[in-house]
């Protein structure tokens, strides 16, 4: 077994997951919080979904609502992106191999129910190139590349 193909397999699915969190999260700012830049489709679409009142006692629409889904979706992907860095360094090679295996399988069933539900291109090549990395290093890692 290659610790060190291991290890790097692990880390740069968290660099997949980190830059896509980047990316998502300068979207995230254009998508929702640039209003001024938005055109008359955009501004109606807002105006819209802002009449949809869905905490009305706690002034939550369904713009608010999607803003935060958003933005939580960028925190998720720092944090889960973070999270396999870390391991992927610190973890002893055991465990690694464990959570590596357990992840590939987590992002791979993720990728199959958005294809079948709702097929969103981009969502599902970042899952599939972060299951990528993971199932090259641990393939690497159990036939003895460095």
């Amino acid at each position: 077994m290659s610790e060190t193909a291991l290890r790097s397999g692990v880390r740069s699915a968290g660099s997949v997951l980190l830059i896509a969190s980047g990316v998502h999260a300068s979207v995230h700012y254009r998508a929702f919080v640039d209003t001024a830049s938005f055109d008359a489709p955009r501004r109606a679409l807002m105006d819209a979904m802002r009449a949809y009142a869905i905490l009305p006692r706690w002034g939550v629409d369904a713009w608010s609502m999607l803003c935060g889904y958003s933005l939580c979706f960028a925190i998720l992907l720092m944090l889960c992106g973070t999270l396999l860095w870390w391991m992927g360094k610190h973890l002893a090679a055991v465990r690694l191999r464990s959570l590596a295996t357990a992840t590939v399988l987590i992002l791979s069933a993720g990728i199959a129910l958005i294809a079948v539900l709702d097929p969103m291109p981009v969502q599902m090549s970042v899952l599939a190139l972060a299951a990528l990395c993971l199932g090259v290093g641990i393939w690497r890692g159990r036939v003895g590349g460095t």
